[in-house]
């Protein structure tokens, strides 16, 4: 058999399968300000012109090595197909949520799931990721980044809102989390038939941080799981913050690699996922945006050491990170052939 592609080392490391060397696809956000110059795609027009978003994407491949090409590069596009307000961020800055238009129950009953052939940006996802796909000739994963259910919830309710419910109207934050995961169902079915190989579920704040490690278990991950069953193609679930407590939790969901910020130990990880591929880690400020060469080469020569299986950031790139960071910790991977 010749030389793996690069999209089927992804997908077989996610389906467990033994590999001469890690992947070192970037399941999370990838665009930087050097290559939104080098694609002449910038923030904020990336965000929702699928062209210019498929070109920063690909850039991500083309200037860089990295070995896959993943939109979008927010965390809003659901939020706003819900009636959100959102701000549409800069060169530096992604776009967030102001406004929450879900304040008691009746307001939650008039939000309906929207349709992501239509609504907002979701379609515009839904382009690139067939562009994308074309223009790579399926060699390269193509992976489909959707929010997850509590994170979705926090941006209809506004978290700090959703975090005294759990107090004061329990019933009613269960009804918020439903109602979010059937939009992610939605959405994550819908890029998968536009071409998606891989779905990244990011639900950042669902960390242990904001809640913990119980409520998580009981509330949230049996609500991904849902999401991640209905899926043909394999799913990655990122999460921030330090989830020791919850990891076993997270590979529960099925998800078949489970990303791991950089404050998780790879060692420490390792012993509680049994089936899933291990993602990360390496410090996206710290390291990979501010760190020497030398920074850069020891820390990816220990992520694999420790036993990451895909090779990346703990968290999305920061725009600011330069483009000789990435290609160097993406060179140091692609040498290594097994564990060290």
């Amino acid at each position: 058999m010749g030389e793996l592609t690069l999209k089927e080392r992804y997908l077989h490391i996610l389906e467990g399968r033994d590999i001469e060397r890690p992947s070192c696809a970037c399941p999370l956000q990838t665009g930087t300000i050097e290559l939104m110059k080098k694609t002449d795609s910038f923030w904020p027009q990336a965000h929702s012109d699928a062209l210019k978003m498929a070109r920063l994407s690909f850039g991500a491949w083309k200037y860089t090595g990295i070995e896959s090409a993943r939109v979008p590069f927010c965390l809003t596009v659901e939020a706003e197909a819900l009636g959100c307000t959102i701000k549409q961020g800069d060169l530096i800055s992604q776009p967030s949520v102001q406004k929450h238009p879900v304040s008691d129950k009746k307001s939650l009953e008039n939000l309906a799931v929207p349709n992501p052939e239509k609504d907002k940006r979701m379609p515009v996802i839904g382009t690139a990721v067939s562009m994308l796909k074309e223009w790579t000739d399926d060699k390269i994963p193509i992976i489909g980044g959707v929010v997850g259910p509590f994170t979705l919830a926090g941006h209809l309710r506004g978290i700090g809102d959703l975090l005294l419910d759990f107090f004061d109207n329990p019933g009613f934050v269960e009804e918020i989390l439903d109602f979010s995961k059937e939009v992610c169902i939605s959405f994550s079915n819908y890029l998968e038939d536009q071409g998606a190989d891989s779905i990244t579920i990011i639900d950042p704040s669902a960390t242990t941080e904001l809640i913990g490690p119980e409520d998580f278990k009981r509330l949230v991950a049996p609500r991904i799981e849902d999401i991640i069953k209905t899926l043909k193609t394999p799913a990655v679930l990122h999460i921030c913050g330090d989830t020791t407590a919850i990891l076993d939790a997270m590979e529960k969901t099925g998800a078949r690699g489970i990303s791991i910020d950089h404050l998780v130990d790879i060692e420490t990880a390792k012993t509680y996922l049994k089936n899933s591929a291990l993602v990360g880690n390496i410090n996206p400020i710290d390291t990979l945006m501010l760190g020497s060469k030398e920074k850069i080469e020891s820390e990816t020569k220990a992520c694999i050491l420790k036993g990451a299986d895909i090779i990346a950031p703990g968290c999305g790139i920061s725009p600011k990170t330069p483009t000789e960071n990435i290609v160097n910790y993406i060179n140091v991977a692609k040498k290594i052939r097994g564990k060290l």
